[in-house]
């Protein structure tokens, strides 16, 4: 029998629904601690659970054998679960992608699809059950309520203030959708919270003392949300409240732009894939592999410290247990060259991004058309220069 609920909320907590990585934060609201991270439980491996500060947003149907004997299952699943989500349907999924829904948030805003059909896996097995955006982004959340109500089942979540995090420039289909979501996962008293305004709101908590002294009415605040799997641009007007203080006025929203880190993965496996295919193509599901070796590679590369080079070696598509692997070394000097460069370059004003078709459609996603976050960035800012 559940516990009895009590009427007034203990806590607030926020979810960073991710395109790539979720995220849950929280404030007991009869305690001083401030923000804590909640780390979300979830299956690292057969038979092996983890709490982690981030549930990858990926979701993996399990082929017949993987679930026997409650391999996939946490401490809430009833049955046997053959399905799974965050670090292990990420890494089994890169071993069979046609079991994979990942970019279910980008997929979430894809004006050219039916949203609520069962749509994904894009390209899938023909033995996995498809599913739609909302109910991928539904069982993200259902998840994290989930991981949170065996923690606090005197504080069930549903019963909790909760924000949950989308890009401002989400059109209202996809914000119907992920309240539509929100609905499924059995949550209740949800606000949506747009991304770059909860940048914001961080960058003010992290300023706390300075931030009044710095900001003054009739100032502008640029606020640059580059993601996962999108990009976000939003300026706030800073003005007077009337009182002596000042108040903050979103007064524009960029296009969305499907452009983020995935591309940045993307570009980095198209650039290696000749060194390891021979001049030629990897088989899909190499290609998949090779995709998350490069996550991989350019967080290593652009971290701090970061190695002057790292070597992907790519398992062999072989059958054989013992086949040795495909290597390519690549260095940091190349990733910024590729990356940072190829992504944020310098620009003047009067740059505009390339329009036209995009080079990346692996998933079926209409990919922003240039790889250059800076000319969108200029684009946008002439835009509303007359009103800045």
């Amino acid at each position: 029998m559940p516990l009895p609920q009590p009427s007034t909320p203990r806590f607030a907590v926020g979810i960073d629904l991710g395109t790539t990585n979720s995220a849950m934060s929280f404030v007991d609201l009869a305690g001083a601690e401030g923000v804590q991270d909640f780390p979300i439980l979830q299956v690292v491996a057969p038979g092996e659970t983890e709490r982690r500060e981030t549930l990858p947003s990926f979701h993996y149907e399990a082929s017949p054998g993987e679930a026997e004997g409650g391999a996939l299952n946490l401490p809430w699943s009833q049955g046997v679960s053959s399905c799974v989500v965050g670090i292990l349907a990420r890494e089994r999924g890169a071993q069979a992608p046609g079991r994979l829904v990942a970019s279910a948030k980008s997929w979430l805003c894809h004006a050219g699809v039916d949203r609520k059909a069962r749509i994904l896996p894009w390209h899938g097995a023909e033995d996995v059950q498809r599913v739609s955006p909302v109910e991928v982004t539904a069982r993200y959340l259902a998840h994290m309520r989930a991981a949170w109500n065996e923690i606090h089942p005197e504080h069930l979540l549903e019963n909790q203030e909760t924000v949950v995090t989308i890009p401002a420039s989400f059109d209202e289909v996809a914000r119907e959708l992920t309240v539509a979501a929100i609905a499924q996962a059995g949550l209740g008293r949800v606000t949506l919270l747009e991304e770059p305004q909860a940048a914001f709101y961080a960058w003010m908590a992290s300023h706390s003392g300075e931030w009044k002294s710095r900001l003054s009415p009739g100032q502008w605040v640029l606020v640059c949300d580059v993601g996962g799997g999108t990009t976000d641009f939003t300026l706030v007007e800073t003005v007077a409240d009337g009182a002596g203080g000042v108040s903050f006025r979103r007064v524009a929203v960029g296009e969305h732009l499907i452009l983020g880190g995935d591309n940045l993965d993307l570009a980095l496996a198209h650039h290696l894939e000749p060194r390891l295919a021979g001049g030629g193509k990897l088989p899909p599901r190499q290609w998949s592999v090779l995709v998350r070796l490069c996550c991989q590679a350019k967080e290593r590369l652009l971290g701090d410290p970061a190695p002057e080079s790292v070597t992907i070696s790519l398992p062999s598509a072989g059958s054989r247990l013992i086949g040795g692997s495909l290597q390519a070394d690549v260095t940091r000097a190349e990733v910024e060259r590729l990356l940072v460069d190829g992504f944020l370059p310098t620009v003047s004003m009067d740059d505009v991004p390339m329009r036209g078709g995009s080079g990346f459609r692996e998933f079926g996603l209409p990919y922003a058309a240039d790889a250059a976050i800076t000319r969108y960035l200029a684009e946008f800012l002439k835009r509303h220069a007359v009103r800045a």
